[in-house]
């Protein structure tokens, strides 16, 4: 019976000790946490302690950017690029919102394929349930990508212009956090007159 009690402990102690690290591992292949755009109100980038901080922000060399409309029609859904140039980097990630000019989160974002996805809400990730469909980010197959496509559909009504801000990730590839580039990025839109 010892034995029985012994190994199921063993067993469990090692699913536990062996998980863990990695999902800590692994947290920005899948995704960061949420709230790391850079945008207002937000807890910055992953730019921060401990995290892809061997470098200043917005240091490296590549260029990334959103490429939006000038404009939206309410209530209507467009596509919207987010993408690196001049990177030679192994694996790239992101993360986006949209806040209105009264700094509301505004919107809400669909994915297109499977290289990117919506942050969803109470999950590891953080995001609350009132900004349900306000962040999108890459997903594990997007890591490989330079740029991404994804539709946002605009609100009814929202205070002009929309800002659209992204933070990315241009990693190295070796598996931790050190020696990766993070970028910030905006883009604005306004409402079809």
């Amino acid at each position: 019976m010892n034995f029985l009690k012994n190994t199921i402990l063993y067993l469990g102690l090692s699913v536990v000790l062996y998980s863990f690290p990695a999902n800590i591992l692994f947290a920005s292949a899948i995704g960061p946490i949420a709230y790391c755009t850079g945008a207002p109100n937000d807890n910055g980038t992953c730019n921060a302690d401990d995290c892809h901080n061997s470098f200043d922000l917005n240091s490296g060399n590549a260029t990334f950017s959103i490429t939006a409309p000038d404009t939206y029609t309410p209530g209507k859904t467009m596509k919207i690029e987010v993408s690196f140039l001049d990177s030679g980097r192994e694996r790239h990630g992101f993360e986006m919102t949209a806040l209105d000019a009264n700094g509301n989160r505004v919107g809400t974002f669909k994915k297109i394929g499977n290289t990117t996805q919506v942050i969803s809400p109470n999950d590891y990730r953080g995001l609350e349930q009132a900004d349900k469909g306000k962040y999108i980010e890459h997903a594990f197959k997007g890591i490989k990508k330079k740029s991404w496509k994804v539709k946002w559909k605009a609100p009814s009504g929202a205070a002009d212009p929309i800002t659209f801000y992204a933070a990315g990730c241009e990693a190295d590839g070796d598996g931790n956090s050190t020696n990766d580039y993070i970028y910030t990025t905006t883009a604005e839109t306004s409402s079809t007159p």
